[in-house]
């Protein structure tokens, strides 16, 4: 999840009337969302094709940022292994997927050791923090019922989390949230973004069960409590290491993993409470 409660302006001038950093997130999700979207309506291979990439770039980019050395080739190894263990849930029974899974992890280990790499700990927690969500996303979708309104109603609460911390860090600012971890968020944008999650619980009902749901509103509060702690998460992670950001292949973004932060702890949490309710959480 992006920095979205910053209280301090980007520099680097204005794009169509808006600072720079933000107006590239604009134009970047503008760019991203359209096809993303297809390939969640469509499921199946479509989806878990999106997934896999997914999983392989979050891989890549959590490597570099932990690697001693910025090592390229454990980095591929791990992107190529997360990306294929996710991409084969769609087409293997999940033994098969599981033995795939040991052996990725096989591979990069032995990776690690050829190429000196002393964080190999990292590394591995790493291939798991990033593929196991991915999975439990394509696990939700395939559900029934209403996997796929589930899988668009918490993205779509996350998103509206980014866009309520920004709007009320923007405009409020005040005590910061983790100041040693995130200097820029403050608790003004942590309960904008509770508000707008909220806001999209509330219409999901609506959307879903023809009534607006106070269980459903409720339960987006917590999704943007979650997100939150997803980005503190990486956050934390990037401080120990001294990156800035993960990546810079999404321009006013940084990397994928910087982006998605927030959406692995609410798909994984999301994923542990369906497994054990038996039942979606859009149903309460």
């Amino acid at each position: 999840m992006v920095d979205g409660d910053s209280a301090v302006s980007s520099p680097g001038g204005l794009i169509l009337g808006l600072p720079r950093n933000l107006a590239l997130r604009i134009l970047s999700s503008l760019v991203i969302f359209p096809p993303a979207a297809v390939l969640l309506v469509l499921g199946g291979l479509y989806f878990a094709g999106l997934v896999a990439l997914i999983a392989g770039c979050m891989a890549w980019e959590w490597t570099r940022i932990v690697s001693q050395n910025d090592n390229r080739m454990v980095a591929g190894l791990a992107a190529a292994g997360c990306a294929a263990v996710v991409g084969a849930w769609a087409l293997a029974s999940p033994s098969v997927v599981a033995y795939l899974a040991l052996a990725s992890l096989a591979v990069v280990m032995v990776g690690t050791v050829v190429r000196g790499e002393r964080r190999r700990g990292w590394i591995i927690a790493g291939c798991v923090a990033t593929s196991v969500p991915c999975l439990a996303a394509l696990w939700l979708r395939a559900g029934e019922p209403l996997g796929l309104a589930l899988v668009a109603w918490l993205i779509s609460a996350v998103v509206a989390t980014d866009i309520g911390a920004y709007i009320a860090g923007k405009k409020i600012g005040g005590a910061r949230l983790a100041p040693r971890i995130s200097p820029n968020k403050t608790w003004a944008g942590l309960i904008g973004g509770m508000l707008a999650s909220a806001g999209v619980g509330w219409v999901g009902g609506i959307v879903i069960t023809d009534a607006g749901s106070m269980m459903l509103a409720g339960l987006g509060a917590l999704v943007a409590i979650m997100a939150q702690i997803g980005d503190l998460l990486e956050s934390l992670l990037k401080r120990k290491f001294g990156v800035k950001d993960s990546g810079g292949l999404i321009p006013g973004h940084g990397g994928v993993l910087d982006r998605l932060d927030g959406h692995l702890i609410v798909i994984l949490v999301t994923s542990i409470v369906v497994l054990v309710s038996g039942q979606t959480p859009l149903l309460w």
